[in-house]
């Protein structure tokens, strides 16, 4: 009875590595998630916009341009999603402003958020290519 089941058990694998192989360059499987930002806006109206910095490392200073690897200049919007983030790291962000002239504030408080898309999720959003 336990060769029959490991038989099989060796059968099915097989045979989902033949579909995958002839047919998984049509799917599509989620490997990306996202981190929406919300903050609160600055009284000062001289405030032109923000920015937002993130990078898979923490920050190195306390002021731009101190060791974030990206940057998104968001204008006067006080929430931004940010998509297309790889599963399973961890991202680092802060916001800084920015007045009419250009210049720039200081880094606001780091927060981390790691990207953590669950099984079932990637399972529900399958897709296949056209």
């Amino acid at each position: 009875m336990k060769k029959n089941k490991l038989l099989f058990l060796i059968s099915l694998l097989i045979f989902v590595f033949f579909i995958w192989h002839f047919f998984g360059s049509y799917v599509i499987i989620q490997t990306s998630g996202e981190a929406t930002l919300n903050w609160n806006p600055q009284e000062d109206k001289n405030i032109k916009g923000y920015r937002i910095y993130y990078g898979d490392k923490p920050r190195e200073g306390d002021c731009p341009p101190a060791g974030y690897a990206e940057k998104i200049d968001v204008g006067n919007k006080t929430n931004y999603k940010i998509k297309n983030l790889p599963d399973g790291k961890t991202y680092y962000f802060s916001v800084t402003s920015y007045n009419q002239s250009g210049k720039e504030s200081c880094f606001s408080e780091e927060m981390t958020k790691t990207i953590n898309i669950k099984f079932l999720d990637k399972i529900k959003n399958i897709s296949f290519k056209k």
